[in-house]
């Protein structure tokens, strides 16, 4: 029985038990692992509404394996589809489905690297306002070319109090230095 539920299920997505319920499986979005650089796949996941008393009356393929299903229930408490699920009753009396996680084996994490094209144009948001990459690469070397350019003036500064000095010992000292010098 659940080597032809199990199938159908994951491959339309919905298996409609009558008089059981509708088994359809839902997948959760894919997570994006930034420190470890990976996306981790989107996990499907088993999910059961109830039937309807409007439904009790469908007949489908799976029709006799719900009457299977109801009889297994109602003697023993408990079925279980391999790879999906169990079916129990619960205090009520109605059907209750407790499903199965889907093995991760199947569904691998993928290497996300990111990649970074230094010489193509593409559209970047920078706060509210969107812009491309060859702006805000010029906006940047601006900046950097302002930055570099200041350092002459620490030059002419320094070159200036330089020759500060150098004017005011000459003018008290004078050029002859050698002059001064006792020979013997």
């Amino acid at each position: 029985m659940e080597y032809i539920i199990a199938p159908t299920l994951f491959l339309n997505k919905t298996c409609r038990l009558p008089g059981i319920g509708t088994l359809a499986v839902t997948s959760l979005s894919a997570e994006h692992d930034l420190v470890n650089a990976q996306i981790k796949a989107p996990l499907p996941s088993i999910v059961f509404s109830a039937s309807q008393e409007a439904d009790e009356n469908v007949f489908n393929e799976f029709t006799a394996f719900s009457e299977l299903i109801k009889k297994d229930i109602d003697e023993k408490g408990i079925v279980t589809l391999k790879g999906v699920g169990d079916f129990i009753k619960n205090g009520q009396g109605a059907i209750d489905f407790i499903p199965r996680k889907v093995n991760s084996f199947f569904l691998p994490t993928v290497a996300a690297q990111t990649v970074i094209r230094q010489h193509t144009e593409h559209a970047l948001l920078v706060g509210d306002k969107e812009t491309t990459s060859t702006q805000m690469t010029g906006y940047f070397d601006e900046t950097e070319i302002t930055k570099k350019s200041q350092w002459w003036i620490w030059a002419i500064v320094l070159g200036v109090v330089g020759l500060s000095i150098i004017v005011l010992y000459l003018s008290q000292y004078g050029f002859n230095l050698l002059g001064n010098v006792i020979t013997p």
